[in-house]
This record gives C-alpha cells, structure tokens and sequence, in this order.
C-alpha cells in the first residue's frame, strides 16, 4: 500500500456513498458532495437515503455531466435554500442547463479538461469522460456533442491529502489507463452497470461492466476502489460481488470496498 503520510501528509477521510454515484468526502474544513442523485422519482429502486437539509454544512459540491442521476436540478436547488455559500462546479457546457433550472449563476464554476480548480484545501483535476449521448435516438458514445467543449467529466480531487478518482459515466478510451495512472488515485470510485445493444437501440446509455472496471482497476493501480452506480435504477444494475471477484482475479493489489449506502466510514491510508 502506498505510504502518502509520508508523500503527502494525508490524513483519514470521511467516506458516504448514497448510492448511484453520489459521495460525501470530509477531510479538515471540507465537506465534498460528489453527484447527488437524492431526488425522489418513480424510477428510483429505493427512497432517496438522505435530504438537502443534510448536507448544510458542505462547502463544494461536483457533478460530472448533466444526467439526472449525476446533475439532480431539484436536489440542488433544495441544496441551495439551505447552503448558501458551497460552490458547485459543473464542466462549463453544462452552466446554461444548471441555470436554465433555477440554479444562481454565481454559485456555479465550469471545469475544463486539465485546468486544476482549488477551493479551501481541495485541488480539483477535471478528466475528460466519454459518455453515452442517445435519448430517442440509437446511443452514440462522446466527449461532447457536436464537437464543442467536453461535456462529460471524470473528477480527480485531493483531499486530506488522499487521492480520489470519480469516473462519473465513462467508458474506457485508449488514452484513459495513461491519464489515471498518472494522476495516481489513491481510491477509485468506478461504474459498473454495463450497456448491451437493446438498451443502446432505445436511446439508453451505459458505462463500463465489471470486467472493463475491473481492468482499468489493474491499470491504475489503487489502493481502494469503490463500485458504483449499480443499484439505483431499473437498467443500471450491475453486481458488486462479481466485480470483486474480477479485482481478485486480476492480482490487482487494490481493496475492494462495498460501503452501505449514508453510513459514513474512515478511510486512512498508511
């Protein structure tokens, strides 16, 4: 396991899944809400675990892309009635969307692909994701549409001194094992729900299965990585268990964490 008390100084951090691909990390003065996706909706396998008055006293929140499961516009206008003052970065596309729906323009900063953002003592490294654009049409997987500014990111943030990598969607791309690798994540927090053709032929998007995540998680070398986005939507399922299996399988050295959902745990590196 790496030894960053000694690189970095890093120092233990608080972890909260709340399923999907929604995280809380606290480490020192911050609080980290990565994709909230808390919104109660028919399509949900479970009631949301926790509500916007939970989260007063976050100072930074992150979303990948503008999927509703990832960009929950009524969660954060909620958000922001009872936190005025976090900051909630988007990729800069997706700041028309997000104020279009009721969100305060000046809470908002755009992430582009390799400009570092820093808010108290978190640095934040926007990763270009390539994600599923489909809706009522067959799914054609992208960075942007039409050839603009990266819509889709993956989020690499430090924080107490650990590093965490969210893939937000994302399949794999040749250019992406290399980029991680380099960033060196100390935790990977990785989809796992798959696509198939049937899905795709219906405007539905995926993300990496588990034999994709568990490969990627070989290439990056991690010491944890954390399964996502698998239960909370009919379609976005995937198994956790088989997953860690794969990750066993591959003699990745990687620690496979399956956390409850809003049950916080500690999270230290030695």
């Amino acid at each position: 396991m790496k030894n960053l008390s000694a690189e970095r100084g890093s120092h233990p951090v608080s972890v909260t899944w709340y399923g999907q691909a929604g995280f809380r990390l606290a480490a020192g003065d911050s609080r980290v809400l990565i994709d909230p996706f808390l919104t109660d909706r028919p399509d949900r396998r479970y009631r949301p675990p926790a509500t916007a008055a939970d989260f007063a006293d976050v100072t930074l929140v992150l979303c990948t892309h503008e999927h509703v499961d990832h960009l929950d516009l009524p969660f954060l206008r909620e958000f922001s009635a009872v936190n005025p003052a976090a900051r909630i970065i988007v990729p800069l596309p997706v700041i028309e969307v997000a104020v279009a729906c009721g969100i305060d323009r000046a809470r908002l900063t755009g992430a582009v692909p390799g400009e570092e953002l820093h808010d108290r003592d978190v640095t934040v490294h926007p990763v270009p994701a390539i994600h599923g654009i489909g809706g009522d049409k067959p799914v054609v997987y992208e960075f942007s549409s039409g050839g603009g500014p990266v819509r889709f990111l993956g989020y690499l943030l430090e924080i107490g001194g650990v590093r965490f990598y969210h893939c937000g969607d994302c399949l794999v791309y040749p250019e992406l094992p290399a980029t991680l690798a380099a960033l060196a994540p100390d935790v990977l927090m990785i989809p796992i729900n798959g696509r198939d053709h049937m899905r795709e032929a219906r405007g539905i998007a995926g993300n990496m299965n588990e034999t994709e995540a568990a490969w990627l998680c070989a290439e990056v070398n991690p010491s944890y990585v954390i399964p996502m986005h698998y239960d909370a939507i009919a379609g976005n399922t995937g198994d956790p268990g088989h997953f860690t299996t794969l990750v066993r399988e591959s003699a990745a050295p990687a620690t496979v964490l399956v956390p409850p959902r809003a049950t916080p745990f500690t999270l230290a590196l030695s």
